[in-house]
C-alpha cells in the first residue's frame, strides 16, 4: 500500500488548528447563561434602587373575601329561619317603626320622632330578652333592600319598598355618583350589605354594640367603597379631584382607627402629593418608612419621597 505524505501533513495542520480554535472558545462555553444572569442581577438591582417616581398608587384596605361570603350566608340562613317561623311583636314592631322612619326620610319630612320611636321600641325587644331575635330582623330587611335595589337597578325608578327601608339612601347615593352609567350600583353585593347594615345599625343606637357592630372585615369593605368612590359635598364640583382627595384623607383618617395594618401614612403621602401639598406629603412618607422599614410598599415610598423632596425643593 503507498503512503501518502501530503494526507498526513493535513491531517496534523487541521489538529493544529482545531486545538488552537478549540482553545479559545473553550473559554466562551456557556457565554449565554453568563449574560442572563448578569441581566437578570443588573435588573433586579434597577427595580430594587430608590429613584423618584410619581405617587401614583393608593392601597386599599386587604378584604377577605371568603368571609364575606360566609357573612352572606349566615345572613340568608338568618332570614329564612325568621320568614319561616316568625318574629315576636316586639322585634316586628321595631321593622315597622324601621320602615315608618325610611318612608319619612324619602319625602323630607322631620324624622327626630321616628328615630326616637325606633329606640324605644328597641329597649322593649332588650327588656323582652329577645335581641338575638334582632340579628333575624336585620337580615330579613337586607335581604328586602338588596332585592329593592336590584329592582331600581332593572326598572331606572324609585320603588316603595326602597324608600321605607332605606330613607333617603337613593337620593344620597345618586348625589355622589354611585351609579354607573348604565344604572348599576357601583357597589358588589357584600359591600351593599355593609352599607344598609350599617344605616340599621344606626337607626337602633347599636353601631358599636356586638353582635349589631360591624367586622373589621366589614368595615374593610365600606371604606375600600369611599376610597374609590369618595362622598361629594356638592354633586357637580367645579374642583372635584381636589375635593375628592379631600374626602378621600378624611376616610384614611377614620380607616386608620379601625384597622392598624392598614398603611395610613402611605396613603395620606399619595393624597396629599396629588392635592400638591409636598411638605406634607414628603412627612407622610417619610413616617412611613420610619414603621415599616420593608413590606410591600417599602420601595414606592422611598420612590415617592425622592419625588416630593424634589418637589419641595423646585418650590
Amino acid at each position: 500500500m503507498r503512503r501518502e505524505p501530503e494526507l498526513v501533513k493535513k491531517s496534523a495542520d487541521a489538529a493544529e488548528k482545531r486545538a488552537l480554535g478549540g482553545g479559545f472558545r473553550r473559554h466562551l462555553q456557556g457565554y449565554e447563561l453568563g449574560l442572563l444572569t448578569v441581566g437578570m442581577v443588573l435588573t433586579f438591582a434597577f427595580l430594587v434602587l430608590p429613584r423618584a417616581s410619581r405617587p401614583l398608587t393608593l392601597p386599599l384596605p386587604r378584604v377577605d373575601r371568603v368571609e364575606a361570603r360566609r357573612r352572606a350566608e349566615s345572613e340568608q340562613e338568618l332570614a329564612a329561619r325568621a320568614e319561616a317561623t316568625g318574629l315576636p311583636f316586639e322585634v316586628r314592631a321595631v321593622g315597622e317603626s324601621i320602615r315608618h322612619f325610611g318612608q319619612s326620610l324619602s319625602r323630607g319630612l322631620d324624622t327626630g320622632h321616628d328615630v326616637d320611636d325606633i329606640r324605644e321600641r328597641v329597649q322593649t325587644v332588650f327588656a323582652k330578652g329577645q335581641e338575638s331575635r334582632l340579628l333575624q330582623l336585620r337580615a330579613v330587611q337586607t335581604r328586602y333592600f338588596l332585592r329593592a335595589l336590584a329592582q331600581f337597578e332593572r326598572e331606572g325608578k324609585p320603588n316603595h319598598e326602597l324608600e321605607e327601608l332605606a330613607g333617603d339612601f337613593l337620593r344620597h347615593a345618586q348625589h355622589n355618583g354611585w351609579f354607573g352609567p348604565s344604572g348599576r350600583f357601583l357597589a358588589d353585593e357584600p359591600t351593599r350589605r355593609v352599607l344598609y347594615q350599617l344605616h340599621w345599625a344606626d337607626l337602633i343606637g347599636k353601631r358599636g354594640t356586638f353582635p349589631y357592630a360591624q367586622s373589621l372585615n366589614d368595615w374593610r369593605l365600606y371604606y375600600r367603597f369611599l376610597l374609590l368612590h369618595p362622598e361629594r359635598s356638592q354633586p357637580l364640583s367645579t374642583d372635584g379631584a381636589d375635593e375628592a382627595n379631600s374626602a378621600r384623607l378624611r376616610v384614611v383618617s377614620a380607616l386608620s382607627r379601625k384597622d392598624p395594618d392598614y398603611p395610613a401614612f402611605f396613603a395620606r403621602g399619595y393624597l396629599l402629593a396629588a392635592l400638591g401639598d409636598a411638605q406634607a406629603a414628603a412627612t407622610a412618607f417619610r413616617t412611613h418608612l420610619g414603621q415599616h422599614e420593608g413590606g410591600p410598599y417599602a420601595l414606592l415610598a422611598r420612590n415617592y419621597l425622592i419625588h416630593t423632596l424634589h418637589a419641595v425643593d423646585s418650590e
